[in-house]
């Protein structure tokens, strides 16, 4: 009965195997896949978030009595070359001598050791020969998995052919299951429309349902971080080169995580979404799909149906002939012909390079990546199938319009205003560090002072920040076809990154968010920062002190000089550091900071004249992001300040090193608890309590417990951005980048920006 009308087109074991994997996926491709322990390392190379790996087991030689009491209490035991989820045990606790099970059994010490034997006996491999026993961190799933069980961890299986994922599905553990995403368990199987990650049905053992077992609708629930999961998919292929991919992924609190790959992936999964995927698979094999983000914008257009129980929408009317954008490198506007029966998409060989691949282009306001052929004689510029363009009303007696660029420039021009002002008014909300600094510093720092295996703990402002609702805003931002609207779609991507950041403080998934926020200090940084403290030559600082009182004065008079009266100045008690701009045109000083006259003067040009010029630029002009700072702003902006003050040529002491030492911090950091990295650090380059201090304190601050291993990463953009400022004064102007908060990628965009004004205040 089930797809008995097409039964053509569902992709059986036999054609799987014949037409798909033999073509597709080499031996070496198998081998790839079915080694576990292999795959998750060259995925971490590659930045693919996978469970930490504890302990890998080869033989039984290392099931001691030593190795079972060194476990953490929660842990995952699976095969190395394991498959369908057999031989997957999962620990959650530990009481006495006992572990207990997700599905609450209680096992000892033999029993563990008796399943280790199992597996490296080769019971749960696919070849049936010695297997390794992999241990590994227990993921913990969404919040959002909650409203469909209470156990287990949910995955989602999708299915990637020719850069393009064409299918898939999110996998339930049920108490059947024993807390297992497996079918053949009794989990449930949930099929996922691929455009919105929403989903659309479900299934238990072949049988449909429309309910999930705790009474919630199995229609409708929205799939956390979708475009991060398809993005994720399609690059694992083009990383791995398996031309016929099964990806196993789940979703944490922090993002997505890669449970493993597979280059025989099962075909229950046409079943749970009750699509055939033989007709997927033959609509993008013969595309010429150029990168993963077209694979997922080709996967999104042509394998997305509007879920049942969706709101009504309405839809944009268009005419048998509309004029269209195509998004080449440089923008090109055309004239399409709308044509209902028509299987294939067109275009003129003016257009296109003579093969067929996917092309960006805007209709009716909207963006669309289709497949084109070309063809050398045609009316009009190209010609678009009927088919794909479900999104649209089609009304065969609407005229072309006369002047649609003129009219849809002014529109788009308009809502990309209302989007500047909107994300202003957003990002004007989230005080990053306010709430990250420790607010009981001096207290903490007396305490370790008196003894330094003391471990600090820190304190934090209490979270006033209504997150889910700033993300619901986030969400209601549309897409515009605008040249300038990569800029807000990046600023947007950073300020949900931040909102992660910020919630997930005390946590060791804060140091994940702060890389996607800041960069992720690599070896290579710290490698290149450990070359730069060890050879660069030292001048100490031996120029007057002046007290905070005095140091003021000369800031004061610095600021009336360039006619920024209008900048207040404010001490507090307690900060991480000595001075700070503010975007409410303040200068902050930390209560009883010292500064000496060469430190002073590299901080005026540092403070005042990168950070406040920049600001006050950006508030000339007439987008706010410029005001606020575009997307990843902050490294070209310090690069600058670092750059700024290293013109000066003034000795520095150990100050002029310091984005070097804070590279090293940070990478150490994730190494290792406050108290280890602040004897590294003292011990390993002989630096005074004050520095190491506050070298740690900028490494661990957004922690409770600073021993956690991981790092904020935010100081890394003095040592990566005054290099990349290097590289662009050789063949650049400076004071291009004073126009307003930008980094360094966004001066493509100026052009396009009306109204822009030239820097008022440069150094």
């Amino acid at each position: 009965m089930f797809f008995s009308k097409k039964a053509s087109t569902i992709l059986g074991m036999n054609a799987r195997n014949l037409v798909y994997l033999s073509k597709y996926n080499s031996k070496a491709d198998r081998r790839f896949a079915d080694d576990k322990i292999y795959t998750k390392n060259f995925l971490q190379s590659r930045n693919v978030g996978a469970a930490k790996l504890y302990h890998v087991v080869k033989n039984d030689h290392q099931l001691t009595d030593e190795f079972f009491a060194g476990l953490p209490d929660k842990f995952v035991i699976k095969p190395n070359a394991g498959f369908a989820g057999a031989g997957i045990l999962v620990i959650v606790d530990k009481k006495g001598k006992h572990w207990v099970t997700i599905s609450g059994k209680r096992i000892d010490a033999e029993h563990l050791k008796l399943h280790c034997i199992e597996i490296l006996e080769g019971k749960y491999s696919i070849s049936g020969v010695h297997d390794d026993v992999i241990f590994e961190e227990v993921l913990e799933g969404h919040p959002d998995f909650r409203i469909l069980t209470e156990s287990g961890l949910p995955d989602i299986r999708v299915i990637v052919f020719n850069l393009v994922p064409i299918m898939a599905m999110l996998r339930v553990p049920t108490s059947q299951s024993e807390g297992k995403a497996n079918m053949e368990l009794g989990a449930i199987a949930m099929g996922i429309d691929m455009g919105s990650g929403k989903t659309t049905g479900a299934a238990k053992k072949s049988n449909f349902i429309r309910k999930m077992p705790n009474g919630e609708s199995a229609i409708g629930f929205q799939i956390p971080f979708w475009d991060e999961i398809l993005l994720s998919c399609a690059k694992i292929q083009q990383s791995t080169g398996i031309g016929f991919l099964g990806v196993d992924l789940t979703v944490c609190r922090s993002g997505v995580k890669v449970l493993e790959v597979n280059a025989r992936p099962g075909l229950k999964i046409q079943i749970a979404n009750r699509v055939p995927m033989r007709q997927r698979l033959e609509k993008v094999a013969d595309l010429k799909v150029l990168t993963p983000e077209d694979g997922v914008e080709v996967a999104k257009t042509l394998f997305s149906d509007k879920p049942a129980g969706e709101d009504f929408t309405i839809k944009p009317v268009i005419g048998p002939q509309e004029h269209v954008t195509l998004n080449l490198e440089t923008p090109v506007d055309a004239v399409a012909n709308i044509y209902l029966g028509e299987e294939e998409n067109f275009i003129h060989p003016k257009f296109h390079d003579g093969e067929q691949k996917v092309v960006d282009v805007t209709i009716a306001g909207k963006r669309l990546k289709l497949p084109f052929k070309v063809q050398q004689k045609m009316e009009g510029d190209l010609i678009i199938a009927g088919k794909y363009l479900k999104e649209f009303y089609i009304d065969p007696n609407k005229p072309l319009d006369e002047e649609p660029t003129k009219i849809q420039s002014q529109v788009e021009e308009k809502k990309l205003i209302n989007i500047d002002e909107k994300l202003a008014e957003i990002d004007s909300q989230i005080k990053t560090l306010a709430y990250l600094n420790p607010r009981n510093l001096k207290e903490q720092r007396d305490l370790f002072f008196q003894n330094k295996d003391y471990n600090p703990r820190f304190i934090y402002r209490e979270m006033n920040l209504d997150i889910p609702l700033l993300r619901k805003d986030l969400k209601k931002i549309p897409e515009i076809n605008h040249p300038l609207f990569p800029l807000y779609k990046a600023k947007i991507e950073e300020i949900e990154a931040k909102l992660s950041m910020i919630e997930s403080r005390a946590t060791e998934e804060m140091g994940h968010f702060s890389q996607k926020v800041y960069g992720k200090v690599t070896r290579h940084y710290y490698q290149e920062a450990l070359k730069y403290v060890q050879e660069t030559p030292i001048e100490e600082d031996e120029s007057e002190e002046l007290e905070l009182k005095d140091a003021m004065e000369v800031i004061r008079g610095f600021l009336d000089k360039h006619k920024l009266e209008h900048w207040s100045m404010k001490v507090l008690e307690d900060s991480v550091v000595d001075i700070q701009v503010t975007k409410k045109e303040q200068i902050l000083m930390r209560k009883g900071a010292t500064f000496q006259q060469n430190r002073l003067e590299a901080l005026l040009v540092h403070e005042i004249g990168t950070h406040v010029f920049r600001f006050e630029n950006g508030k000339r002009q007439p987008l706010k992001i410029l005001e606020r700072g575009t997307a990843g702003y902050l490294r070209t902006e310090e690069g600058l300040a670092i750059w700024n003050q290293n013109q000066l040529k003034l000795p520095l002491g150990s100050k002029q090193i310091k984005s070097g030492y804070l590279i090293i911090a940070i990478y150490m950091g994730e190494k290792m608890g406050f108290r280890d990295l602040f004897q590294y650090l003292q011990n390993t380059f002989n630096l005074d309590d004050d520095l190491t201090w506050n070298l740690c304190i900028k490494a661990k601050r957004g922690l409770e417990n600073p021993d956690i291993k991981t790092s904020f990463t935010k100081d890394m953009v003095y040592f990566a951005g005054v290099r990349d400022i290097e590289r662009f004064v050789k063949k650049n102007d400076i004071n291009d980048l004073y126009v307003g908060k930008i980094c360094i990628e966004d001066l493509k965009y100026l052009e396009h920006i009306e109204g822009l004004k030239e820097p008022k205040y440069v150094l």
